[in-house]
């Protein structure tokens, strides 16, 4: 039988690069769908991703959830994985709409995820794994892995959002526990699945800059990932998920 495999795509403002995504990963001849989580857009994003849709040359089935306002990174992604536990998917791959994970890597998702339930790319597992990113952004990656590896005692990169879920070994109540709507979800995820003992497998891969349009990463969301790390290493410490 068949494995159905959904990709998980947030958008906010990625009209431009939705085409060329689309291009990449329709051409890895892949059978799998799509689920666009739309964060509230005022470019001509949803226009794309119903053209897309219209297209009658594609086996890819398009899904589409749109939301009138900002409600956060977190938010789509813990959206999209229960939109794939609802429809039955087996794998569900979540990665950035902006060309920052190049979709040739999706490969590399489905090859480890026959041995491992949750499979990562990661930046620090090779030399050059920053392609066009600024500094600020390289040293914020930095930071949060240190920081990762220091409070948590995992080596995963635990921020990168290139990552693919077996839903039929992984138990959807995680997705409960993490209690945040922003970037420190994929922090928080990966933390909660390692110490409920999935299995986790990474792989070296390499980010880029975005080449068009703007970063949604502001210096008060990196504040705020910090701050969360340490809640969640207090929360574990001294198992207190079921106080706040």
């Amino acid at each position: 039988m068949k494995k159905k495999i959904l990709i998980i795509l947030p958008t906010l403002n990625e009209g431009y690069n939705i085409p060329i995504l689309y291009s990449k990963i329709k051409s890895l001849k892949i059978s799998l769908d799509l689920l666009f989580i739309d964060d509230g857009s005022n470019d001509n994003t949803i226009e794309i991703i119903k053209k897309i849709a219209r297209k009658k040359n594609t086996k890819i089935k398009i899904y589409l959830i749109k939301r009138s306002k900002r409600l956060g990174i977190g938010k789509a992604h813990k959206d999209g994985l229960n939109f794939a536990y609802r429809k039955k998917y087996h794998f569900a791959i979540t990665m950035d709409s902006d060309l920052a994970h190049d979709p040739k890597y999706i490969n590399n998702l489905l090859k480890y995820n026959k041995k491992y339930n949750l499979v990562v790319g990661s930046r620090f597992l090779a030399k050059k794994s920053y392609e066009n990113l600024s500094i600020i952004r390289i040293y914020l990656s930095e930071i949060a892995h240190f920081l990762t590896r220091l409070l948590f005692g995992h080596n995963f990169d635990s921020t990168n959002s290139f990552r693919c879920y077996d839903l039929k070994k992984i138990n959807k109540s995680f997705l409960g526990e993490c209690k945040t709507n922003h970037y420190d979800f994929f922090f928080t995820s990966i933390t909660i699945l390692n110490n409920k003992k999935y299995t986790i497998h990474q792989f070296p891969m390499t980010i880029s800059g975005r080449s068009h349009g703007s970063t949604k990463m502001e210096l008060k969301h990196a504040i705020r990932s910090f701050f969360m790390m340490f809640r969640l290493f207090v929360k574990l410490k001294f198992n207190l998920f079921n106080i706040f």
